[in-house]
Formats: structure tokens, C-alpha cells, sequence
């Protein structure tokens, strides 16, 4: 019997509760002024660019491969170096500048009440 491979991604647009997800790590990631976010599309977000505390424009860029997250640094310029290969934007943003356990619950505690999981029925839990 033949195996099967893994099917990527057929989309590059990040989910709903991965773009909510990050801007919950926005508001409790530590830095004078705050990180800030900004997506190329609000409705289906394909690239999330990452303004740290101290800057005024984007240093950072997300962006969804067929397998993976990429996570970049714009050089001078614009022109954009990757730095990271991540399995999703939570953990992008979470390479760019971790938060602490409680913090992280309060989140998972947040998108629970938003993105209510289905049991194995199609009811709500």
C-alpha cells in the first residue's frame, strides 16, 4: 500500500483565531509603547506585519508558506531577510518576544470564548 504524503496548506490566509490570538499577544507582550500589528487585508489577512515598541513602521513580517510560517526581518529598505520558519503565527509572535504563562492562559481562556471548540457531534462544548 502506498503512503501518503502530507498535504500543505492550500491557503495562505491565517485563520480567524490565529490573527485574534495575536493581538492578544499585542496588547500583553511587555514594551514601552506596546507591540502593534497591521494586516495587508482585515477580512483574510495573508501577511501581518510586527511594529515593536520604539518603532514607528514595521520591523518584522509574517507570512504563510504551503507547510509553514515564515517570519521575517525587514532589512533597510524593506526588503525583507527571513529569520524564523514556525509552525504558526501564535508561535511567530511568540519568537518575536515570549509572555508569561499567565498571560498565554488568559489568552487560550479568551479565544475559548470566542472560538467555542465543536465536540466529535458538531455540538458546542
Amino acid at each position: 500500500m502506498p503512503a501518503f504524503r502530507k498535504i500543505g496548506v492550500v491557503s495562505s490566509v491565517f485563520h480567524p483565531s490565529d490573527i485574534a490570538f495575536a493581538r492578544f499577544w499585542s496588547a500583553a507582550a511587555p514594551g514601552f509603547g506596546g507591540w502593534k500589528l497591521a494586516l495587508d487585508h482585515e477580512a483574510a489577512p495573508e501577511r501581518v506585519s510586527v511594529v515593536p515598541p520604539g518603532a514607528v513602521e514595521p520591523v518584522f513580517v509574517v507570512t504563510r508558506g504551503p507547510r509553514d510560517v515564515r517570519l521575517h526581518r525587514l532589512r533597510p529598505g524593506g526588503e525583507p531577510e527571513e529569520i524564523a520558519s514556525v509552525p504558526g503565527l501564535r508561535e511567530a509572535v511568540l519568537t518575536l518576544c515570549p509572555i508569561d504563562d499567565d498571560a498565554l492562559e488568559a489568552i487560550h481562556t479568551s479565544l475559548e470564548e470566542i472560538f467555542p471548540r465543536k465536540d466529535r457531534r458538531g455540538g458546542r462544548r
